[in-house]
């Protein structure tokens, strides 16, 4: 089952966090959740980059453009819920 996100951490400390939140059991969140549900271990976990968004050259809102890139690959693998853990998106981002 997939799940899409986007940081703008370094890639090792967001997968730690994903670790940690599974090891605690925190039902909170949506990738947690369906370990706990599953019975899956931390060590099932498994991840890959999908794209970088470097800076924008000419200056611009970054953070944006990276949720909207979130959009379009939550679109892209069909990770919205019930196909996949990411329970929505927001399509204002585009506007």
């Amino acid at each position: 089952m997939l799940s899409t996100g986007e940081t703008i951490q370094k890639v090792k400390s967001r997968i730690s966090q994903h670790k940690s939140t599974i090891k605690l059991g925190n039902i909170a969140l949506p990738l947690s959740r369906h370990f706990k549900e599953k019975g899956h271990t931390m060590d099932q976990l498994r991840f890959m980059v999908l794209e970088h968004v470097p800076p924008l050259v000419r200056g611009g809102d970054r953070e944006l453009r990276l949720k909207q890139r979130e959009v379009w690959w939550i679109k892209r693998l069909n990770s919205l819920h019930p196909a996949g853990l990411n329970r929505d998106y927001n399509l204002y981002l585009f506007l």
